[in-house]
């Protein structure tokens, strides 16, 4: 790829990138099933109908914390993988899950097992650590943020990870596209794209130059190609190739463009630019 003035971002490959797994929150979605099982224990053969509400909020919660924990961790993995460094959340996901984790485990052993409160109190506080010590802490609250310029390193990660999926689905029709000559075409538009998400990735405030473009504009190339993927098997229709050329070529000038600007922090003219390109693409009826 070609190195870029603001510090080689490279394309992005979920491959190569070190994942936090999901699968490191299962534990906390196995930990709460023995409450179910008391639950059902206290309520269908005991007929203790308190014991069994106890045990069935304290499931309910503790299952709460476990999915926070999974959306905490997803976050943190997302941020490796798109290498910013910044506070993924601004809410403290996995300091969350930790403390609904506590109180979880509190309900629990004071009403589900009729411990006494210290020792239900205690249980809630192993319980809290232990989430803390297994997964760590969310990142400081006087860790860097974004500037105050409208935008969240969590926003950021999901419209980057919305431009993958139609980057997706723009490969997915180029495969079932047999002009090579397009074929080629789409391929470097998906590379400028990529490019393009690089510069986001190495410079965060980037996206408010680059979000129209990423979801608007993205969106609209997806559209159109999938719409000539899906014509053009019916048959060769010489004015449709000539109108995808046309696209394509607006594409391929507007992603230069994009980049260009991106990296001087001209808006005003990109704007300009993204908004002729949409007109066309309404336009040629491809």
């Amino acid at each position: 790829m070609k190195e870029l003035k603001r510090g080689g971002a490279v394309k992005y490959n979920p491959d190569n990138a070190s994942r936090v797994p999901r699968t490191r929150a299962l534990l906390l979605f196995l930990l709460p099933m023995p409450l179910l099982l008391g639950c059902l224990i206290a309520l269908f053969r005991d007929g203790k109908a308190l014991v069994a509400i106890g045990c069935g909020v304290a499931f309910a919660i503790t299952m709460l914390a476990a999915t926070l924990m999974r959306k905490g961790l997803d976050i943190e993995g997302d941020a490796k993988r798109r290498r910013i460094v910044r506070r993924s959340s601004a809410i403290p996901y996995k300091s969350l899950a930790a403390g609904v984790l506590g109180v979880g485990m509190f309900v629990g052993a004071k009403f589900g097992s009729e411990e006494s409160f210290i020792a239900s109190v205690l249980l809630g506080a192993v319980a809290c650590m232990g989430a803390v010590l297994v997964y760590g802490r969310d990142p400081s609250r006087t860790a860097p943020d974004m500037p105050a310029i409208g935008v969240t390193a969590e926003e950021v990660l999901e419209i980057l990870n919305e431009a993958d999926s139609k980057i997706l689905a723009i490969e997915a029709a180029r495969d079932r596209i047999h002009n090579v000559e397009l074929k080629d075409r789409l391929r470097n538009i998906v590379t400028g794209v990529r490019e393009i998400m690089g510069i986001v990735e190495d410079d965060p405030r980037d996206l408010r130059r680059a979000r129209k473009f990423l979801r608007t504009y993205l969106d609209g190339a997806q559209r159109v190609t999938e719409g000539y993927a899906d014509t053009h098997k019916y048959g060769d229709n010489g004015v449709l190739e000539n109108n995808f050329r046309n696209v394509l070529s607006t594409i391929e000038t507007v992603i230069g463009e994009q980049k260009e600007k991106l990296l001087e922090n001209n808006l005003t003219e990109l704007d300009i630019q993204i908004e002729v390109l949409q007109v066309q693409l309404e336009k040629e009826g491809v």
